[in-house]
């Protein structure tokens, strides 16, 4: 029997949705990678070619096509409080006695609870109407949050829509899922590496990193980020009974999410203190963080007769951890350079075991951080692991100092080149292009995987081929010789043939590659690709004044002032003659596709109103289907808006700016074949 087009659609989209839950939430993948992106590019293609079939939660709509301009707010239907902390087993004890003591219950009498891990990261609201994900929010001041629907969706391991093994099991019209969302050690360690290589500030730790992720404006770059998380608690439910809280939990894992696989019921508060010992041991064999547990009062019943306070809920309270931590001495502050010139201090330290691990250096983030923390060379410090990876200073331990422990300076100039530094913010940057520092960083960069792969030409290489004057900036790359490789240290015949193929190889790499390698300050690899898509090459992006730049859509002030920055330094342009004349490919090569719809396409469109046809939903993705762009706010750069019943204040703007306005009919015509 022949499918119909919508049925093979279903049955793309079902069986992708079984091997994302096998993969990402019961760690027990059933196909290989490349089994599941064939899935993948057949849904695309059938999609592509039938988009009124596409939906918001198809697996394909996931990461969306243009990044925000701003987050809305979004009311909690019950708000997010705060959890009470406690610090001790007594303090525990007390929580108990407290319960029973409004519950007017004897002391003896047993009372279950639910211990679960205490995510260190970020608490969401996730909010589902009939079984399909349709908002979700952060935490904000407990009343109101960000709406970060769009990058909720790229977590993987957060349903687009429930489905259910159990035919039986009856789907709620309205549910509020809670969870933490929160970024693993490995993914925590790989970010911080990249921003490193850019010369970038580093994220002090996973949770941090994490909420920066939710909060960043373009969803595609939160994709990246690998984010994942954890379900603990239904918020809101209608037409739905439950009794205890460990029913949730069950219920919350057939509707498809992860669920903590460590929690667990115990029968009184003397379990409960077994199992947060336990874990206090532990919690170093996971790869995310936890700072503590979290004690909930099993029955929900109990949950109404206890309430809560102004600030928290009577029937839950956290155990925090003691984090590790270590003394040792600052023996000396030094200072590095980044690609693009950032100076960072970094605190060389006598050698003390923390974590499992020997730690001798520990970043100081920035210099008001120095100041603010009062750290001097020669200070007695609390150190801890951020991610349990990164090492930072906590405090200064000012009881011990003895009168021979030294302010440290803020530095003039730039420690390797000695230029004048300039003070941007909290940080200090040396702006010479010659500096043998910077230099380095630059061509690490330039070469690295994500710009244009050399592979072979790695972090000791690069030191030695500048410290040797072979160097002198990344298009001398293009200049090196066999000759000149041979005889460096942990070089052969070999690898210097295999660096020269590779060198050779990447002449290829397509523009947005070449744009991304050259260090623009502020382009990473998106912007470069939406550069690529503007201009044919990099002379015609070289040629682009401010105001051009800036008339491209996702390209800001800051950005196009950098860009033609950059093109107008003499230096810059005598570095791409250098490329070319080697045969660096300075070119599109890779068309841009087409848009379906040409009265669509490369426009930008704003919504107003209350659709008769669509919902905000569909009426977006069929616009982003034909080849254009949805943004939240009408802006001199948007190209209609579009108005249903009960416009807001987004027409009044679109008037003032002269934007073209649509009805519904009129947009029905504009997309119509």
């Amino acid at each position: 029997m022949t499918l119909s087009i919508k049925e093979k659609i279903e049955q793309l989209r079902n069986a992708i949705q079984y091997h994302d839950r096998k993969y990402y939430v019961e760690n027990n993948p059933e196909i290989s990678d490349y089994e599941y992106d064939q899935l993948i590019k057949e849904l695309k293609h059938i999609e592509e070619l039938h988009p009124n079939l596409i939906t918001p939660d198809s697996p394909t709509q996931r990461v969306g096509g243009e990044p925000l301009t701003h987050f809305s707010t979004i009311e909690h239907k019950i708000p997010m409080l705060s959890i009470d902390n406690t610090y001790s087993k007594e303090e525990l004890k007390e929580f108990d006695r407290r319960i029973k003591r409004i519950l007017g219950i004897d002391n003896d009498h047993d009372i279950e609870y639910v211990v679960e891990l205490k995510i260190d990261g970020v608490a969401v609201s996730l909010f589902y109407e009939q079984g399909l994900f349709v908002r979700g929010a952060t935490r904000g001041d407990g009343f109101r949050g960000d709406d970060v629907t769009a990058n909720l969706k790229t977590v993987r391991q957060v349903p687009l829509r429930f489905e259910f093994s159990d035919k039986k099991q009856k789907i709620p019209s309205v549910i509020e899922i809670r969870g933490e969302v929160y970024l693993p050690n490995k993914e925590f360690q790989k970010l911080n590496e990249e921003k490193e290589e850019k010369g970038e500030p580093q994220f002090a730790n996973p949770r941090n990193a994490a909420a920066g992720s939710l909060k960043l404006l373009d969803p595609r770059i939160t994709a990246r980020r690998n984010l994942r998380i954890f379900a603990y608690t239904i918020a809101y439910r209608e037409g739905l009974e439950l009794k205890t809280h460990a029913e949730c939990l069950e219920l919350i894992q057939k509707f498809g999410f992860p669920v903590n696989p460590y929690n667990q019921l115990r029968k009184n508060i003397e379990e409960v203190i077994q199992y947060c010992n336990e874990w206090d041991k532990r919690r170093r064999e996971l790869d995310y963080m936890v700072d503590g547990m979290v004690i909930k009062v099993n029955s929900l019943d109990l949950y109404n007769r206890l309430g809560y306070t102004s600030k928290s809920p009577r029937w839950v309270i956290s155990y925090k951890f003691q984090p590790e931590q270590a003394i040792t001495k600052i023996e000396e502050i030094v200072v590095q350079v980044g690609k693009s010139g950032t100076i960072t201090p970094v605190a060389n330290l006598a050698p003390v075991q923390l974590a499992g691990t020997i730690v001798c250096r520990a970043t100081l983030h920035n210099f008001d951080e120095i100041q603010r923390k009062d750290i001097r060379v020669g200070d007695h410090i609390v150190l801890q692991k951020a991610g349990e990876i990164i090492p930072q200073v906590v405090h200064a331990l000012k009881e011990k100092r003895n009168g021979t422990e030294e302010i440290f300076q803020e530095p003039a100039n730039c420690p390797s080149c000695n230029s004048v530094v300039k003070r941007e913010g909290v940080y200090l940057r040396c702006y010479n292009s010659l500096c043998p520092a910077q230099t380095k960083r630059l061509i690490k960069y330039f070469a690295n995987r994500n710009a244009m792969d050399i592979e072979g030409l790695g972090p000791a290489l690069i030191e030695q081929l500048v410290d040797k004057n072979l160097l002198k900036d990344y298009a001398d790359i293009y200049y090196l010789q066999y000759d000149d490789l041979v005889n460096l240290e942990r070089m052969g015949k070999k690898s210097a043939l295999n660096l020269i193929h590779a060198i050779e190889e990447s002449k290829h790499r397509d523009l947005n590659r070449l744009i991304s390698a050259l260090g623009i300050n502020n382009v990473g690899s998106h912007t470069a690709e939406v550069l690529a898509e503007h201009f044919d090459s990099l002379g015609a992006l070289a040629k682009a004044n401010q105001d051009e730049l800036e008339a491209i859509y996702e390209i800001g002030p800051t950005i196009a002032r950098s860009i033609a920055e950059f093109f107008h330094n003499k230096r810059i342009r005598e570095i791409i003659e250098k490329l070319k004349a080697q045969g660096v490919n300075t070119q599109k090569l890779v068309t841009q596709k087409t848009g379906k719809n040409p009265k669509v396409s490369g426009k930008s469109f704003v919504i107003t109103g209350i659709l008769k046809k669509y919902s905000r939903n569909e009426a977006e993705t069929l616009i982003k289907n034909l080849g254009g762009r949805v943004t939240s706010s009408v802006s001199k750069k948007t190209s209609y808006l579009i108005t249903g019943e009960d416009p807001g204040t987004k027409l009044h703007k679109a008037k003032e700016l002269n934007v073209q306005i649509l009805d519904e009919e009129a947009f029905e015509k504009m997309i119509s074949p």
